[in-house]
Parts: structure tokens; sequence; C-alpha cells
């Protein structure tokens, strides 16, 4: 009984696209009634997985401190979901695993749904909006932190583990899990990892001395901090004015 509720509401899933004639659709929980409302499947036969795929999980024997998805909550934090032809909706019960670097739902209690972003323009949860991008350290799901015409600050979310010790002086016992960040200048031409740090910010932004002192003068003028990437981004919105 089990496997059949997980195959119809993998059925259910698979549409997760195409799922509706209208624009903007809105979910609650991840349930066969609210699922089948928003797919609008009907009884095309056969099972494909081009919007992911369903699979149990198994929480691990040992305990471990932190977690391996970005969001503290499941629920509560609904994502805005838009597809590349520009259809959207809102899902609830969705996170970020930063191991597999995949989005998932929920769909019973020791079962989740991965979805494919290969038909997923962008999704946005509490402000923060991630897209499946191909660059040169490989196609993987960014933060967007900033996008314009011509370049991007990317975010890259993964997770670290810290293996705890038996020495109490270390005061470690469980392992931990520790989210981690980096920064991208992206563009057509490459993506370049950057610090949020003064030598870093001025390396990626500027291609001579002449730019390099522009863009220091910007910093100054305006007050602005390197540690900050809002000031940041307020300096790529002004780049060809500064230099």
């Amino acid at each position: 009984m089990k496997k059949m509720k997980i195959t119809v509401l993998l059925f259910l899933m698979v549409n997760i696209i195409g799922y509706s004639q209208s624009t903007s659709t809105s979910v609650s929980e991840n349930n066969a009634l609210t699922l089948h409302r928003i797919t609008g499947s009907g009884g095309s036969g056969g099972v494909s997985r081009s919007y992911g795929q369903a699979m149990r999980f198994v929480n691990p024997p040992k305990a471990i401190d932190g977690s391996i998805y970005l969001f503290k909550k499941w629920k509560g934090s609904p994502a805005v979901i838009e597809s590349k032809d520009k259809k959207t909706f809102v899902l609830d019960n969705i996170n970020f695993n930063l191991k597999t670097n995949r989005f998932v739902t929920k769909i019973s209690q020791d079962s989740i749904f991965v979805i494919n972003m290969d038909k997923i323009d962008n999704i946005n949860i509490l402000g923060k909006v991630f897209k499946k991008i191909d660059s040169e350290i490989g196609t993987r799901i960014f933060e967007v932190v900033f996008e314009s015409d011509k370049i991007s600050i990317l975010n890259f979310h993964s997770v670290k583990l810290v293996e705890g010790s038996v020495n109490p002086m270390l005061g470690r016992k469980n392992d931990k899990l520790i989210h981690k960040q980096a920064f991208y200048i992206h563009n057509e031409a490459n993506t370049v990892q950057f610090k949020l740090n003064k030598k870093s910010i001025l390396d990626v932004l500027s291609s001579n001395e002449t730019e390099k002192k522009a863009i220091k003068n910007y910093y100054s003028r305006n007050k602005f901090s390197y540690k900050s990437i809002d000031d940041l981004k307020k300096v790529l919105n002004n780049l060809d004015n500064i230099i």
C-alpha cells in the first residue's frame, strides 16, 4: 500500500510544470489532493521522470549536529517557482539539500521528491533566488545574488562535515555539519571565485590600475564596505559609470 501511495504521488508530480493553464497556483501542503489540483493530471498513462523522482530518506544512525538542508524549516517558507515557459506556482514544504545541490519537497513522512531544474527558470524562497547555471566550475544550482545583462554574482551553498572527537578538551563530541558559502563573479566568458574583501573585489572588477583606482575612490566616496554584499551590488549597478 505504501509503495502504491508513493507511485501515485510520483505520477501526480511528473507534470509539475505543465500542471495548469493558469499563470499562478498556490499550494499549502503536498498531499494527493492538492498535487492533483496543480498538476491537472489526467490519465495519460506511464510515469516520466522528466521533472524529478521520489525516494525514501533514512535518518543517520550516528548523532550529527547541524543539517544538510539550507533552511531550518520545511514549512512556512513557501517557494515561488517559475518555469522556463513563464508559468509560476507556490509550493510549501520545500528545502535545498546542500550535500546533493538539489531542491527537494516532502511527499510523506519518509519520502521526498527531488526536483529536476531542467524545466525551471528559478526558485525564490524568502527572497533568495536560485537558478541552475552552466559555468566553468560545472553545472550547479546557485543563489543569484545579483544579475545584469553583463555580469552576475553567484553564491554557492554547500556543507562540510567536521568530525567529532573523544577528547573532552575539544568540546566536540558529535560530528557537525557546517554550512559554507562561496561567491563567484560570472559572465559569458568565465566564472571567478572571490572573497568579500578589498583585494579580491578590486582584482575581479578591474583590468588595470586606472579602473582599480576608480573603484577604490567610489567605495571611499560613498563610505561603502568591501565586506558588504549589498554595497557590492550598488557598485555593480554603477560599474559602467565608475570605470
